[in-house]
C-alpha cells in the first residue's frame, strides 16, 4: 500500500486544537450575529415609529418574520441560524431599492446590517455543526 492510500487517523490532540479553533470563530460570529440582528430590530422599530402615522400592525408585520428565530438561539440551534439566511433575503430586496432609489443614512445602515447578519448567521450554523462534529470525533478516537 502507498503512503499517499493510508490514512492516518488525527490524534485526540489535533482534535482538540481544531475544536479550540471552532470555538473562537463559534463566539466571534454568534456575537456578530447577535448583535446585529438586535441592532436591525431596534433600527427597523424606530424608523417604523419616527412617522406621525406610525402602525403598529405594520410594526408587527416588519418584526414578526424575525422573532420567530429568537427561540432557536436560545437553544443554539444551527437550522436556526441557517433559516436566518432564507428568513433575512425578503429583508434585503425590500431595502436595496430603496438604498437605489432615496439612499437615506438609514437605508444604507440596514443593508449593511442586513449582509453583516446574513453572512455571520451562514458561518455561525457552519461553525456549530463543525464543533458538533470534532465533539462526536473527539469522544469516539481511541486512546493511544
Amino acid at each position: 500500500m502507498s503512503d499517499a492510500a493510508k490514512t492516518t487517523m488525527p490524534t485526540t490532540e489535533e482534535l482538540n486544537n481544531a475544536l479550540t479553533q471552532v470555538n473562537k470563530k463559534l463566539r466571534l460570529g454568534l456575537w456578530f450575529t447577535h448583535i446585529s440582528f438586535g441592532v436591525f430590530l431596534l433600527l427597523m422599530s424606530w424608523l417604523n415609529f419616527q412617522p406621525a402615522d406610525s402602525s403598529v400592525k405594520l410594526w408587527l408585520v416588519k418584526i414578526f418574520p424575525l422573532l420567530i428565530f429568537v427561540p432557536g438561539f436560545v437553544k443554539r440551534k444551527y437550522r436556526t441560524y441557517s433559516w436566518l439566511c432564507f428568513g433575512i433575503l425578503p429583508y434585503f430586496i425590500w431595502m436595496t431599492p430603496l438604498v437605489m432609489g432615496r439612499g437615506a443614512w438609514s437605508d444604507w445602515v440596514m443593508v449593511i446590517l442586513i449582509v453583516v447578519l446574513f453572512i455571520s448567521s451562514m458561518m455561525t450554523s457552519r461553525w456549530m455543526q463543525q464543533q458538533s462534529y470534532l465533539g462526536w470525533q473527539i469522544s469516539h478516537t481511541p486512546s493511544n
